[in-house]
């Protein structure tokens, strides 16, 4: 019997599908389909119809060869959640929209079960008013369409909590069998922290803090406050900020002095003007101004934040219930305050998945259907983040033979990886795209743009020329595995880009591209077993230069999520001052 479990990431920002088989797992955000970054405002009916029907398709699926489908999405409240889930740190009389995008997660959960159980079945919505009938009155109400069905696929329904499905990411995508599951988040159904214990596919309750004590809804107001946008999920911007500013007293005293980590819990007592207080605190003439005063409160957030969690997870590891720490949530993406945490707090491993924010939950919710539901054994190679698309090599051949490129292709790998580090070394910025998508927010090696890391400007050169970003965004470090202690102090493997860590004070001249202004450097560690190109690649780059390792970002431009087809590939690479492109054996060049 042919069984399919589908997760749903149907949070109003990154959704995500997730598709497990027997046989496999595919994963991908539908901001790639879109490419509309975060999938912001592409909740609608048939918005994500065509990467709903792209992900049955890589994983074989037809209503032919299908019985049954499982489908989990990643919600589950009810009219009192509603009520519950008022943004507390909201400035007051601010209107936030937060209860129109809970309603309207409620309103997609509705319509995108129902796509996808067109697609199982085979069926093809005749729009047409005479063939339907209105669902009940509200926000998102649509039409369920009345089509015979073609194929016997029996669907079942129901969600997975929203911090439980985060858990069940970071554990099944771990080496653990027993382990603390951390997720720390803007909110789920009620709360903003949640603890749980490991072991035995059965995830025990330890403890919640709830949604008016949000670290991660506090991260946002202060995004917004240094002139970023939270909604587009620009907190990341703040941590690079932040290493540019200077830490204030006053301003990390006004955050810590409002803050209470009891126990497993984290409390705050911010009050009704605590907008106002630190506004008078940023006013002009009570020190720097513009951009500066953006970086310095960007740094004195990022320090109370880090220590924050830093003093949290003390307490977590304190109890006793295991050394190994999975860490997800979107606070989780904080790769500076992860840095810390074996560092300072007790935990030995920690594990943050590729996927930590909602896009992940698509993931967690089918794993934990597999799993902790159905008790199917963990298979080991979910850790890989290669789970999404790969691209049509004939719609790129089709684009090259009308395109003004010169192209060639190199069907021997060790050749394809000498003549690309070859340009690398020459100075050439890379685009180089193979495999499957990374499932994430991060360019592990599939989908990157790539630098020599020795040369001191290419950060910029990258900022101004390729990605048309702000000057100050760090560029992250990709190093092969077997070299990292020589290059990091404490090195720990970071497989997905989870963490930033010190660089040894006598290799920092050697890479100065890759090493941010606090001295750390968000790394990514590449090992054969996980991606045996992008290692041959580094290793030929290593032979060449005597450095393993390369500047490694993502291939797209500053407001668009990473390039998902062919045309959206070439299109970057025309487009933007890139010199090479290598996708799958083939190695473009622009036409003189």
């Amino acid at each position: 019997m042919k069984e399919l479990v589908v997760g749903i990431g149907n949070s109003v920002h990154d959704g995500a599908i997730a598709l497990c088989t027997n046989e496999g797992v595919f994963a991908e955000a539908f901001e790639r389909h879109m490419q509309v970054k975060r999938a912001l405002g592409c909740n609608g009916l048939f918005s994500s119809w065509r990467p709903l029907r792209a992900a049955l398709n890589r994983v074989g699926i037809s209503p032919a060869s299908l019985q049954r489908a499982s489908i989990r999405t990643t919600w589950n409240y009810n009219d009192e959640d509603f009520a519950a889930m008022r943004r507390p740190i909201a400035h007051e009389g601010s209107d936030d929209g937060y209860l129109a995008m809970i309603t309207s997660t409620s309103a997609w959960d509705s319509a995108i079960a129902v796509q996808l159980g067109w697609l199982l079945r085979g069926e093809f919505p005749h729009v047409h008013p005479s063939l339907g009938e209105v669902l009940p009155s509200g926000p998102g109400s649509l039409l369920r369409f009345a089509v015979p069905r073609t194929a016997p696929v029996e669907i079942d329904r129901s969600s997975v909590p929203h911090h439980l499905a985060h858990a069940a990411h970071a554990v099944y995508t771990s080496p653990f069998d027993r382990c603390v599951a951390l997720v720390i988040d803007g909110a789920d159904e009620r709360t903003s922290i949640d603890v749980f214990s490991f072991a035995d596919d059965t995830f025990r309750p330890i403890s919640s803090t709830g949604s008016e004590h949000s670290l991660g809804h506090l991260y946002g107001v202060v995004t917004q406050q240094c002139g970023f946008q939270y909604w587009e999920g620009e907190e990341w911007k703040v941590m690079g900020m932040a290493a540019h500013g200077e830490r204030v007293p006053e301003l990390y005293r006004f955050f810590h002095d409002r803050t209470h980590v009891d126990g497993l819990q984290v409390k705050l007592s911010l009050g009704m003007s605590w907008l106002d207080e630190l506004l008078a605190l940023l006013r002009p003439g009570s020190g720097k101004t513009g951009v500066l005063q953006a970086a310095n409160l960007a740094r004195s957030f990022q320090d109370y934040f880090a220590d924050t969690v830093v003093a949290l997870v003390k307490n977590v590891h304190a109890l006793g219930i295991s050394d190994n720490l999975a860490y997800a949530g979107g606070c989780a993406l904080n790769s500076a305050a992860n840095g810390r945490i074996v560092r300072e707090t007790g935990f030995r491993r920690l594990h943050v998945p590729s996927a930590p924010a909602d896009d992940g939950n698509a993931l967690g919710a089918a794993l934990y259907e597999r799993h902790s539901v159905r008790r199917i054994p963990r298979t080991p190679t979910i850790a890989s983040p290669y789970l999404g698309s790969t691209i049509d090599l004939e719609e790129l051949e089709r684009a090259l033979s009308f395109a003004t490129f010169d192209a060639v292709r190199i069907d021997d790998e060790q050749e394809l990886c000498d003549r690309t580090a070859a340009a690398l070394a020459r100075g050439e910025i890379v685009g180089w795209v193979q495999g499957r998508a990374e499932f994430g927010p991060r360019a592990l090696g599939n989908r990157s743009i790539l630098a020599d890391p020795r040369r001191g400007d290419m950060r910029d050169i990258i900022n101004e020329r390729v990605k048309f970003r702000e000057q100050y965004r760090p560029l992250a470090p990709a190093i092969l595995h077997e070299h990292g202690e020589r290059f990091f102090q404490g090195y720990e493997e970071s497989p997905y880009m989870e963490r930033a860590l010190p660089f040894r004070d006598e290799v920092k001249a050697l890479v100065p591209a890759v090493v941010h202004l606090d001295g750390t450097g968000r790394l990514q560690s590449v090992t054969r077993e996980r991606n045996a190109l992008f290692h041959g690649l580094l290793s030929a780059f290593e032979r060449q230069t005597g450095i393993p390792m390369l500047v490694n970002t993502s291939y797209n431009v500053m407001g668009k999520p990473i390039s998902h087809s062919a045309n959206d590939v070439l299109t970057v690479f025309a487009t933007t001052g890139l010199h090479l492109l290598v996708v799958g054996p083939w190695m473009i060049r622009k036409r003189s």
